[in-house]
């Protein structure tokens, strides 16, 4: 007796069997393709900030406050008015900040989900910083990248934060100051 395979939603469709070999068609997505579907999927940016010190300064603050893990899909960076253009800054992202005036006293910054129209929100501090901005408690750099003077750098870079966990993005001038500069992450909520 022959075996059908049929659709279950109803349509009345049954799958191909040729040269002893079923057809079938499929759609692969990772799990961001599929946090932005569902609504869990993020974009966090500092918007343009002005930097006229040679010191690091503190850009952009994350914290999860969700109950699941965060994972951090990429970074992006932009700069602009430049001065010092022989010189490239450097960008720096540390885990668990312990203190620093970018926790103390940064300013809230939204928080935008990626599916358009989607009401979901994020569980997160996220605040921004900028021109004498610090962070503190911090160890070896998670990540580390120069930056020129007028130059966007977008890197897929895969970290993820446990709930109650946090990362900072810095920006050491490294003698290209002043200099117009944005940071920000796009993330997803682990189901």
């Amino acid at each position: 007796m022959a075996q059908q395979i049929e659709d279950g939603t109803g349509t009345g469709n049954r799958a191909k069997v040729e040269n002893n070999r079923l057809h079938t068609e499929a759609l692969t997505l990772g799990n961001f393709e599929s946090a932005v579907l569902n609504g869990n999927a993020y974009n966090v940016n500092t918007e343009l900030l002005s930097i006229t010190t040679d010191t690091e300064h503190a850009l952009l603050y994350l914290k999860n406050n969700e109950d699941n893990d965060i994972v951090i899909e990429s970074w992006f960076i932009g700069t602009d008015v430049g001065t010092n253009g022989a010189n490239l800054g450097i960008i720096k992202a540390y885990f668990e900040p312990t203190g620093g005036t970018i926790i103390s006293g940064g300013t809230t910054t939204t928080v935008v989900n990626r599916k358009g129209g989607d009401s979901k929100t994020a569980q997160v501090d996220c605040l921004k910083g900028g021109q004498g901005f610090t962070a503190t408690g911090v160890g070896t750099p998670v990540l580390y990248q120069t930056q020129s003077a007028t130059s966007r750098v977008f890197g897929n870079i895969k970290l993820a934060l446990e709930s109650g966990k946090s990362i900072v993005i810095t920006y050491d001038p490294n003698g290209a100051e002043t200099i117009n500069i944005y940071a920000g992450f796009q993330f997803y909520v682990t189901k």
